[in-house]
C-alpha cells in the first residue's frame, strides 16, 4: 500500500508539468362577425423540457483539479496542429490487466503510435495502431498490481513531424482492493447474461474503475443496443470528466429516446 501511495504521488508530480407601436382597440364588429379570437398560446403551448439529472460520481480521477488546472498538460504538441486527446482520467484506477485505451483526434490521421511508460518514464510498450482505440494485449509486458503506468498516443503528420497527446496514467489496483472487487464480483448470483454483466458494470462503477466500467457498458451496448438504461448509465460516467462531455451528451440524449425493448 505504501508503494502504491508513492506511485500516485510521483504520478501527481509528473502530470503537473474552456417595436411596435401601441394600437387602439378595434371597433366592435357586427354581431355576425363577433367570433371569439383563437388563442395562440393554446396552440403553441409546449411541454416542459425534461430536466437531465447528472449524478456526481467523484473518484474516477485520483488527481484534484486544483493541482493541475494551472499547469500545462501538453507534451510534444506543435502549435496549430491537431492533437490526440486521451478519453480517460488524468490518473485513474484499473482492475483488469488488459485495459481498453481510447482517444479522440480532430485531424484526418487514422494511424497512431501508442506508448506505455512507467513512473520513471521508461518506455515499456510501443505499438502502431489503426483507429482511436486499443486494448492492451496479453502478450505485452504484464501490468503489475500496485504499479502506476502512463500512456500517450502520437499522431504522425508527415513532414510536419508528430504531435502527442498529453499523458494520462492509471494505477493497477493492489492486493486488498483487488480482493474487495473480486468478492463483489463473486457475489453476483443471477444466471441471466444481461443482468450478470450489468451487475459487473455497476461493481466497476461503484469502485470508480473508469477503464473497466466504460468497457463493461460499451460491451453491453454492443450486445443490447436498444437498452436506453445502458446509454444513461455510461453517459453518467462520461459526464464526470471534461474531456468526455461530448460522449456524455450523446449517450444521455440516446437514453431519452423511445423506451427500451
Amino acid at each position: 500500500m505504501k508503494s502504491s501511495t508513492c506511485c500516485i504521488l510521483a504520478a501527481c508530480a509528473l502530470l503537473a508539468l474552456s417595436s411596435g407601436h401601441a394600437q387602439q382597440p378595434p371597433k366592435q364588429p357586427p354581431a355576425s362577425e363577433n367570433k371569439p379570437a383563437e388563442s395562440k398560446s393554446a396552440d403553441t403551448t409546449s411541454k416542459p423540457k425534461r430536466q437531465r439529472v447528472v449524478s456526481s460520481l467523484a473518484g474516477f480521477d485520483l488527481l484534484e483539479a486544483s493541482k493541475t488546472q494551472k499547469q500545462p498538460m501538453v507534451v510534444g504538441a506543435t502549435r496549430g496542429l491537431p492533437q490526440a486527446a486521451a478519453l480517460a482520467p488524468r490518473l485513474g484506477k484499473v482492475y483488469g490487466l488488459n485495459p481498453a485505451l481510447v482517444w479522440s483526434f480532430a485531424g484526418k490521421a487514422n494511424k497512431f503510435v501508442l506508448i506505455l511508460t512507467d513512473v520513471a518514464q521508461n518506455e515499456l510498450f510501443r505499438r502502431e495502431v489503426t483507429g482511436t482505440q486499443f486494448q492492451y494485449p496479453a502478450e505485452a509486458p504484464s501490468l503489475e498490481p500496485g504499479k502506476t503506468y502512463f500512456w500517450t498516443v502520437q499522431s504522425p503528420l508527415g513532414m510536419l513531424g508528430e504531435t502527442a497527446s498529453a499523458p494520462v496514467g492509471f494505477v493497477v489496483v493492489p492486493g486488498a482492493q483487488r480482493e474487495e472487487i473480486e468478492k463483489a464480483l463473486a457475489q453476483i448470483s443471477t444466471a441471466d447474461a444481461y443482468e450478470h454483466d450489468l451487475a459487473r458494470a455497476r461493481v466497476f462503477t461503484d469502485h470508480r474503475l473508469w477503464y473497466d466500467a466504460i468497457a463493461a457498458y460499451s460491451d453491453l451496448i454492443a450486445r443490447f443496443p436498444n437498452r436506453a438504461k445502458l446509454f444513461e448509465q455510461r453517459g453518467q460516467i462520461y459526464s464526470q470528466l471534461d474531456v468526455t462531455q461530448t460522449l456524455a451528451d450523446r449517450d444521455l440524449a440516446r437514453s431519452e429516446k423511445p423506451k427500451e425493448k
